[in-house]
């Protein structure tokens, strides 16, 4: 039975989905109910923490586009162009049987890739939920949205204190903004690092390593590097829009680019050698 090609395709397809299903279940389940947030404190004099809250203008579903419908379709739509235009002898080689049905040699290559991608995604998922509740970095818009009161019944806050009290370091205290959502009470401690930067460099840091391979045609060269050009300025508008909007510090973002920049290079390392190749 091991011998069947049905029986090895079915089995690596298995294989692959429980990974994945490990990798995300761990990254968007488990750890967020698992894991605590590091209470961190702050100074009343700190002004890196007084910036107004300001709406996102880039929401989840920005997001989801770019990171998940995005890639999916620049892989589908590069690997249907090879089919069409490298010569039938080497790239449309019927390779793989399952069941029955013939599978051409790009639904591989597509399947391949896409799933590269997707391993590469959820350790980036992993590593961001990791780092975001072990440093719980506070955001830029704290003490617009917590209104942090201490002392008995919390009757002391930062208008309170005198210059000479402003720098004390406040650990145990209590957030009075009605106004202000549970769940963006939790967002304020996870500023570090920049989830929507983190993943939406990889996401295109991933595909300029990818379309550097396989656009590799000398005729494919200004549209290679048009598109490469893309992904890059949507990396960039990601940073720009968690700085202006005040969602992220400075840090987070230059640390969110670097995570997501360095997660791309080390899918790119895991790319089967077919993905390289250069007929």
């Amino acid at each position: 039975m091991c011998g069947n090609p049905n029986t090895r395709l079915l089995s690596r397809l298995v294989i692959d989905f429980l990974i994945l299903l490990g990798i995300y279940g761990a990254a968007l389940v488990v750890l967020p109910q698992q894991l605590s947030t590091t209470q961190r404190g702050f100074h009343c004099s700190d002004s890196s923490l007084k910036y107004p809250y300001r709406q996102p203008w880039l929401t989840k579903v920005h997001l989801t586009i770019a990171v998940v419908a995005l890639p999916a379709a620049f892989v589908l739509v590069v690997e249907m162009l090879r089919a069409a235009v490298v010569p039938s002898s080497t790239e449309l080689t019927q390779r793989f049987v399952f069941v029955g049905v013939r599978i051409p040699r790009f639904i591989s290559e597509c399947y391949k890739a896409i799933g590269v991608y997707l391993f590469g995604l959820g350790l980036t998922l992993v590593a961001i939920r990791l780092t975001k509740h072990s440093t719980g970095r506070l955001r830029p818009y704290f003490f617009d949205i917590c209104q942090p009161t201490w002392g008995v019944e919390g009757g002391e806050s930062c208008s309170d204190l005198t210059a000479e009290n402003s720098t004390l370091y406040l650990e145990d205290f209590s957030c009075t903004e009605f106004a202000a959502s549970q769940d963006l009470l939790a967002l304020v401690r996870h500023s570090f690092p920049s989830g929507f930067v983190s993943t939406t460099c990889y996401a295109m840091g991933f595909l300029i390593f990818y379309a550097q391979a396989r656009l590799f045609a000398p005729w494919l060269r200004l549209v290679r590097a048009s598109l490469q050009l893309a992904c890059g300025s949507l990396a960039l508008v990601a940073c720009w829009e968690r700085i202006s909007t005040y969602q992220n510090h400075l840090t987070d973002v230059a640390a969110g680019a670097a995570l997501g920049g360095w997660m791309a290079f080390f899918a790119r390392c895991l790319w089967p050698t077919s993905l390289w190749r250069c007929e």
